[in-house]
């Protein structure tokens, strides 16, 4: 990558939040620490789409949230 290349892919990596479960729950408490936020927009994705379900429920699970019930629709 050319060092404009890199630059843009990083940024447009700011924000993000990944990891074991454990990392994402402490990054989300950092998150809303220090930015006193009532609420967070998540989004998720992944190529694999059948394990797609499975990453709403353990992100539900690292929030203490109800776990997704029903169908989980596949991006657009």
């Amino acid at each position: 990558m050319t060092g404009r290349a890199r630059g843009l892919y990083e940024a447009g990596l700011a924000g993000h939040i990944a990891g074991t479960e454990e990392q994402v729950a402490g990054e989300l408490e950092a998150l809303l620490e220090e930015t006193g936020a009532d609420e967070v927009l998540v989004t998720t994705s992944t190529y694999d789409r059948e394990a797609l379900p499975d990453s709403y429920r353990r992100l539900a699970a690292v929030t203490g949230r109800a776990p997704v019930v029903g169908p989980v629709h596949a991006g657009a």
